[in-house]
């Protein structure tokens, strides 16, 4: 079996993919274990489940299944209702593994672009980062002093401390593939967040690009998500 997915990746490496890839990346879940071979995601949209549901089935004809995130402890109510969405395949996870989806937690997990994402076609690498800004991209305004308004877009990963080096690594490497289509975006900060109940520390790494770049991020990258690009459709009116 494991020959077949790696004699089956060379005709799957699409754009297609390379947005799974990513969203996993971002909102996603891969867990491989024992018996257990289970791809997931999460959100409070469930347009954007949908849609994840329907790539999933177009790529890999697997279906997915839909559940309301009912986790005890936490309130799922009205605007804070989550949505789980999970697709049971052990050959599918297998080879995502193989594509370069992390597993596991991946705050905890080092991992970096995908090489053949990296090297890949325009249409993959817009693929790619179009997935990371759907799940942790953000698109917003603040009040200068002067009262004019300032547009940014921004990215943010969590990471273990110990993982600084290969965080960075990867954030860069997200900086480097939004530069080959001329968006422009600042160094990578970072800051230290709240100690975790292991006792790790973990770091919140982030970059953003400004409006002088959103032309060509809406040409090459967007947003599938519908209130991130109606923002930024709006920025680029002059709203």
């Amino acid at each position: 079996m494991f020959s077949s997915i790696l004699s089956e990746m060379k005709n799957k490496l699409t754009p297609e993919l390379a947005q799974i890839v990513a969203l996993i990346t971002s909102d996603g879940h891969l867990q491989i274990k024992a018996w257990r071979h289970l791809t997931s995601f999460y959100s409070k949209d469930l347009d954007e489940i949908n849609k994840v549901k329907e790539l999933f089935k177009e790529v890999f004809d697997v279906p997915g299944h839909v559940y309301e995130d009912t986790s005890p402890g936490k309130k799922f109510k009205g605007r804070n209702l989550r949505y789980k969405l999970f697709f049971v395949s052990k050959l599918v996870a297998l080879f995502l593994k193989e594509a370069g989806v992390p597993i596991g937690n991946k705050t905890n997990t080092p991992f970096q672009v995908p090489d053949w994402i990296m090297n890949g076609s325009d249409e993959i690498r817009g693929a790619y980062l179009r997935g990371l800004y759907d799940g942790e991209g953000s698109i917003f305004t603040t009040r200068q002093k002067t009262g004019s308004v300032r547009w940014r877009i921004k990215i943010s990963f969590a990471k273990n401390k110990i993982l600084l080096n290969n965080a960075l690594t990867f954030m860069n490497q997200l900086r480097e593939l939004l530069l080959r289509f001329n968006i422009k975006s600042s160094p990578v900060r970072y800051r230290n967040l709240n100690i975790r109940i292991d006792g790790s520390q973990s770091i919140e790494f982030t970059f953003d690009i400004e409006k002088s770049s959103f032309g060509n991020f809406y040409k090459y990258v967007g947003f599938n998500s519908k209130k991130k690009q109606m923002k930024l459709l709006s920025a680029l009116a002059g709203d």
